[in-house]
Parts: C-alpha cells; structure tokens; sequence
C-alpha cells in the first residue's frame, strides 16, 4: 500500500480534482481523508497495488496540478491482516 500525503489550496474544488486524478487512471483509493490546516488542505490517499516507479510518477504528476502546493510519497505501508 502506498500512502500519498497532498497539500493543495483550500478551494472548493482541489478534492474534487485530486479524487478525479486516481479515477481517470481506474484506481480506487483503500482511503481517502481531508482535513484543513491552517492555511491549505492536507489529502492523505492510501492505493494498494503500485510499485515504488508507480507511485514515484503518480507522486510527480499530482504535484504538477493546479492547486496542489506539495506531494509527500510515504513509505510503503503494512498490508492489513
């Protein structure tokens, strides 16, 4: 499983936009959670099923949308027992 942590503007539409980015690529998120911070929105997305390369393209390819600030790649997370 692979963890991605977003931070976008806090816009109507960046969740919208980063929910629709894995649904144009057939992904189904294991979770999706938003929460507001201070002054943007943090988007944490966990996908099972990618290799590092996957996720390291996904990763850059958020970063390069509009309203989003940064993409964090976590490290692979623990399949759930």
């Amino acid at each position: 499983m692979r963890r991605f942590r977003i931070d976008a503007i806090p816009d109507p539409q960046s969740l919208p936009r980063i929910a629709g980015f894995f649904a144009q690529r057939a992904m189904v998120p294991s979770m999706l959670r938003m929460r507001m911070l201070r002054h943007h929105m943090r988007v944490d997305v966990a996908v099972a099923g990618l290799s590092a390369a996957q996720a390291a393209v996904i990763a850059a390819k958020l970063g390069a949308m509009f309203a989003v600030i940064e993409v964090e790649l976590a490290a692979e997370l623990a399949a759930a027992a």
